[in-house]
């Protein structure tokens, strides 16, 4: 299109048009055809400038071209072209990544070096870098240097440190850079107070988690369907069913949609308690909602029903599962193979090996020693009965 327009003479092929297409190749992912408008541009006469630069580097940084992406920042500087904040941010955030963070620590240092002002971004990108690597003493430290430098703190930086912290355990520092971000005149997000209960309950503090729910809602903010997501898994690990239905009619009276992950953590609750009762209600009204149920969910379905010895109820969903197209896993296959041995029906557990191989899987040789004990014991019946 543009190509015609400057063959009509109604537009002008200008780098920052080049730009604005090396960029649109890159977020429609063909990075191949940013380099070829890249590439084009001297031939044209055009230079390509920073902003080409920094967008064709980040082109081949979040598609996985990482060396592509470092090699043309070395040509950038050979020819004399300077990068600018947007640049430095990008490759920190590339280093970051990876968890190169010596060159990191280059990259940032080199910013003031050159005269360029680091800004929020640059400093939260270090940030979440750090944190995701577990260096948090180090994250700590450069809010520090932040501050020092005269750059005020987003309330991303202190999410980060909160989150940071949060899945180390650690939740007296958690709780100090939340208090931080409210002396910095910060509110605290929906996304903040997740950040929190999960944290609580990743340290099995249900208590302090309630205690985050209520002043979340106290603020006036409402659980969104994170929290009580968050809420109803560790409630299920504590095995405590009343409190995770509780948290699943609240969701609902909060007109959150239930997913299928929040079906697969109630039903997984239901199944460890060994009440299959009501883990089948529950299984059913997800057809009744509409939500199809994974194959995490048909396995869990299995494990319980096996594990309680129905071995026509677990073998009816893996029967289930296989005309919806879903695999099973071995485990789901074994149990019910063995419970079908042991009740001594021999022709559904030979059937099941059949299936079991058809899908794929390994059968293991003490599953089929099983099926050979249960037809000895059944040969041994049927002779006695004749004796």
């Amino acid at each position: 299109m543009l190509a015609r327009g400057v063959k009509a003479g109604d537009a002008a092929l200008d780098v920052t048009a080049c730009t604005a297409l090396v960029h649109g190749c890159c977020r429609g992912g063909d990075v191949a055809e940013a380099r070829r408008v890249f590439d084009v541009m001297p031939l044209l006469g055009l230079a390509p400038n920073e902003v080409t630069y920094t967008a064709l580097m980040h082109g081949y940084f979040i598609h996985g071209h990482k060396e592509k992406g470092f090699s043309l920042f070395e040509d950038m500087r050979r020819v004399g072209v300077e990068p600018n904040l947007y640049t430095y941010n990008c490759l920190i955030g590339e280093c970051c990544r990876t968890g190169e963070f010596e060159r990191a620590h280059n990259l940032f240092d080199e910013m003031s070096e050159k005269g360029i002002v680091r800004n929020a971004v640059s400093y939260n990108t270090l940030i979440a870098g750090l944190c995701k690597h577990g260096k948090l003493w180090n994250a700590a430290r450069l809010l520090d240097r932040m501050r020092k430098e005269g750059t005020r703190p987003s309330i991303i930086t202190f999410n980060l440190l909160v989150d940071g912290y949060g899945k180390a355990g650690k939740m007296s520092n958690a709780l100090h850079f939340f208090n931080q971000m409210k002396a910095a005149g910060f509110q605290p997000s929906a996304v903040t107070y997740n950040m929190l209960i999960a944290g609580f309950c990743r340290a099995r503090d249900m208590t302090r988690a309630n205690r985050a729910l209520s002043d979340m809602k106290e603020r006036g903010l409402e659980p969104t369907k994170v929290t009580y997501t968050i809420l109803i898994d560790s409630f299920a690990r504590e095995n405590d069913t009343d409190k995770v239905f509780e948290m699943l009619t609240g969701m609902e009276k909060a007109g959150l949609e239930v997913d299928v992950r929040t079906y697969g953590v109630l039903i997984r609750a239901l199944c460890m308690e060994g009440n299959m009762k009501d883990a089948k209600k529950l299984f059913q009204s997800m057809g009744e909602k509409g939500v199809e149920p994974s194959n995490v969910i048909y396995d869990m379905m299995i494990y319980g029903y096996g594990r309680e010895g129905s071995s026509y109820k677990a073998l009816k969903f893996i029967m289930e599962m296989r005309q919806k197209g879903l695999v099973p896993n071995s485990a789901s296959y074994s149990l019910t193979i063995r419970i079908l041995c042991r009740d001594d029906k021999c022709q559904e557990a030979e059937a099941l090996i059949d299936d079991m191989v058809h899908a794929g899987l390994q059968t293991s040789e003490s599953i089929r020693q099983a099926l050979l004990d249960a037809k000895a014991r059944w040969r041994g019946s049927t002779d006695s009965s004749f004796a």
